[in-house]
Protein backbone atom coordinates (compact mmCIF):
# COMPACT_ATOMS: atom_id res chain seq x y z
CA UNK A 1 0.00 0.00 0.00
CA UNK A 2 2.21 2.97 -1.13
CA UNK A 3 0.46 6.26 -1.77
CA UNK A 4 -3.40 4.85 -2.93
CA UNK A 5 -5.03 7.30 -4.81
CA UNK A 6 -8.85 7.04 -4.57
CA UNK A 7 -10.84 7.80 -7.72
CA UNK A 8 -13.39 10.83 -7.32
CA UNK A 9 -11.25 11.87 -4.55
CA UNK A 10 -8.79 15.36 -4.39
CA UNK A 11 -5.45 14.27 -3.74
CA UNK A 12 -2.69 15.80 -1.82
CA UNK A 13 0.85 15.94 -1.62
CA UNK A 14 3.79 17.82 -0.23
CA UNK A 15 7.30 17.67 0.92
CA UNK A 16 7.94 17.25 4.35
CA UNK A 17 9.72 20.01 6.48
CA UNK A 18 12.16 19.44 9.81
CA UNK A 19 9.26 18.53 12.57
CA UNK A 20 8.22 21.04 14.75
CA UNK A 21 7.18 21.13 18.16
CA UNK A 22 3.46 20.64 18.82
CA UNK A 23 1.48 24.14 19.22
CA UNK A 24 2.28 25.84 22.62
CA UNK A 25 -0.41 24.49 25.01
CA UNK A 26 -1.54 21.38 23.52
CA UNK A 27 -0.86 18.50 25.51
CA UNK A 28 -0.56 15.15 23.28
CA UNK A 29 -2.29 11.87 24.29
CA UNK A 30 -1.13 8.88 22.65
CA UNK A 31 -3.29 5.45 21.86
CA UNK A 32 -0.21 3.74 23.46
CA UNK A 33 -0.94 6.12 26.86
CA UNK A 34 -5.15 6.02 26.47
CA UNK A 35 -5.47 2.19 25.30
CA UNK A 36 -7.62 1.56 22.43
CA UNK A 37 -10.69 1.85 24.38
CA UNK A 38 -10.50 5.40 25.21
CA UNK A 39 -9.17 6.25 21.77
CA UNK A 40 -11.46 4.76 20.00
CA UNK A 41 -14.04 6.91 22.50
CA UNK A 42 -12.53 9.88 21.55
CA UNK A 43 -12.37 9.01 17.67
CA UNK A 44 -16.26 8.47 17.87
CA UNK A 45 -16.61 11.89 19.27
CA UNK A 46 -14.78 13.56 16.73
CA UNK A 47 -16.53 11.95 13.76
CA UNK A 48 -19.93 12.86 15.19
CA UNK A 49 -21.15 14.97 12.57
CA UNK A 50 -18.45 14.47 9.98
CA UNK A 51 -20.20 13.70 6.66
CA UNK A 52 -17.20 11.53 5.46
CA UNK A 53 -16.97 9.47 8.18
CA UNK A 54 -19.40 6.53 8.46
CA UNK A 55 -18.05 4.92 11.83
CA UNK A 56 -21.13 4.53 14.11
CA UNK A 57 -20.68 3.15 18.04
CA UNK A 58 -21.59 -0.39 16.78
CA UNK A 59 -18.95 -0.01 14.19
CA UNK A 60 -16.17 2.03 15.44
CA UNK A 61 -13.70 -1.09 17.24
CA UNK A 62 -14.23 -2.76 14.07
CA UNK A 63 -13.21 0.38 11.80
CA UNK A 64 -10.39 1.05 14.12
CA UNK A 65 -9.11 -2.82 14.44
CA UNK A 66 -8.72 -1.98 10.29
CA UNK A 67 -6.76 0.82 10.83
CA UNK A 68 -4.49 -0.89 12.84
CA UNK A 69 -4.13 -3.60 10.16
CA UNK A 70 -3.54 -1.24 6.97
CA UNK A 71 -0.59 0.25 9.13
CA UNK A 72 0.96 -3.10 9.09
CA UNK A 73 4.42 -3.06 9.77
CA UNK A 74 4.83 0.08 10.43
CA UNK A 75 1.75 0.60 12.99
CA UNK A 76 2.86 2.44 16.17
CA UNK A 77 0.53 3.19 18.77
CA UNK A 78 2.64 5.96 20.45
CA UNK A 79 2.23 7.56 17.42
CA UNK A 80 -1.25 8.40 17.05
CA UNK A 81 -2.71 11.54 18.90
CA UNK A 82 -5.14 12.66 20.85
CA UNK A 83 -4.43 16.83 20.99
CA UNK A 84 -5.56 18.67 23.76
CA UNK A 85 -5.45 21.76 25.17
CA UNK A 86 -6.20 24.49 28.23
CA UNK A 87 -10.47 24.07 26.86
CA UNK A 88 -10.23 20.25 27.05
CA UNK A 89 -10.24 17.93 24.14
CA UNK A 90 -9.37 19.42 20.31
CA UNK A 91 -9.07 16.58 18.02
CA UNK A 92 -7.68 13.47 16.93
CA UNK A 93 -4.45 12.71 14.40
CA UNK A 94 -2.89 9.70 12.46
CA UNK A 95 0.07 10.09 10.75
CA UNK A 96 1.18 6.85 9.47
CA UNK A 97 4.02 6.01 7.13
CA UNK A 98 3.56 3.19 4.61
CA UNK A 99 5.27 -0.14 5.13
CA UNK A 100 6.42 -0.91 2.02
CA UNK A 101 7.42 2.50 1.51
CA UNK A 102 8.86 4.47 5.17
CA UNK A 103 9.67 7.93 3.00
CA UNK A 104 6.22 8.52 2.38
CA UNK A 105 2.94 8.77 4.88
CA UNK A 106 -0.68 9.40 5.18
CA UNK A 107 -2.74 10.75 8.11
CA UNK A 108 -5.09 7.58 8.35
CA UNK A 109 -7.39 10.19 10.34
CA UNK A 110 -7.49 13.93 11.15
CA UNK A 111 -10.48 15.30 12.98
CA UNK A 112 -11.47 18.37 15.13
CA UNK A 113 -13.98 17.56 17.94
CA UNK A 114 -17.51 19.29 16.88
CA UNK A 115 -17.42 21.03 19.60
CA UNK A 116 -14.11 22.56 18.96
CA UNK A 117 -15.12 23.49 15.02
CA UNK A 118 -14.59 26.72 13.88
CA UNK A 119 -11.67 27.84 15.77
CA UNK A 120 -9.75 27.44 13.26
CA UNK A 121 -7.35 24.34 15.21
CA UNK A 122 -8.14 22.04 11.87
CA UNK A 123 -5.01 23.72 10.02
CA UNK A 124 -2.81 23.26 13.21
CA UNK A 125 -4.26 19.30 13.86
CA UNK A 126 -3.02 19.14 10.13
CA UNK A 127 0.28 20.30 10.38
CA UNK A 128 0.97 18.63 13.37
CA UNK A 129 0.38 15.30 11.82
CA UNK A 130 2.62 16.35 8.82
CA UNK A 131 5.24 17.16 11.23
CA UNK A 132 4.74 13.73 13.30
CA UNK A 133 5.40 11.97 9.82
CA UNK A 134 8.90 14.11 9.00
CA UNK A 135 9.48 13.07 12.69
CA UNK A 136 9.35 9.25 11.41
CA UNK A 137 11.54 9.67 8.82
CA UNK A 138 8.93 10.29 6.03
CA UNK A 139 9.68 12.76 3.42
CA UNK A 140 6.61 13.25 1.43
CA UNK A 141 3.11 13.73 1.99
CA UNK A 142 -0.04 11.89 -0.03
CA UNK A 143 -3.86 12.49 1.44
CA UNK A 144 -6.79 12.71 0.04
CA UNK A 145 -10.75 13.91 0.86
CA UNK A 146 -14.23 14.27 -0.80
CA UNK A 147 -14.45 17.18 -3.90
CA UNK A 148 -17.39 18.50 -1.72
CA UNK A 149 -15.08 18.30 2.15
CA UNK A 150 -14.00 22.48 1.20
CA UNK A 151 -12.89 22.61 4.76
CA UNK A 152 -10.44 19.98 4.51
CA UNK A 153 -9.10 21.22 1.20
CA UNK A 154 -8.57 24.56 2.65
CA UNK A 155 -6.46 23.19 5.29
CA UNK A 156 -4.72 21.02 2.56
CA UNK A 157 -4.38 23.92 0.93
CA UNK A 158 -3.12 26.14 3.59
CA UNK A 159 -0.61 23.76 4.47
CA UNK A 160 1.26 23.81 1.48
CA UNK A 161 -0.29 21.20 0.05
CA UNK A 162 -0.54 20.36 -4.46
CA UNK A 163 -3.80 19.44 -5.00
CA UNK A 164 -4.78 17.03 -7.88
Amino acid sequence: MVAPVNPGKVVARRLLDEPQPAPAGWKLSTLDELGPEAFNQIMLRASDGDPYDTSTAESAEDDFRELVEAAGTAFDAGSWFVLSDAHGDVGVVLPQVFPEDLTTGTLFYVAVLPERRGEGLGRAVHAFGLSELARRGARSYVGSTDPDNTPMIAIFEANGCTLS
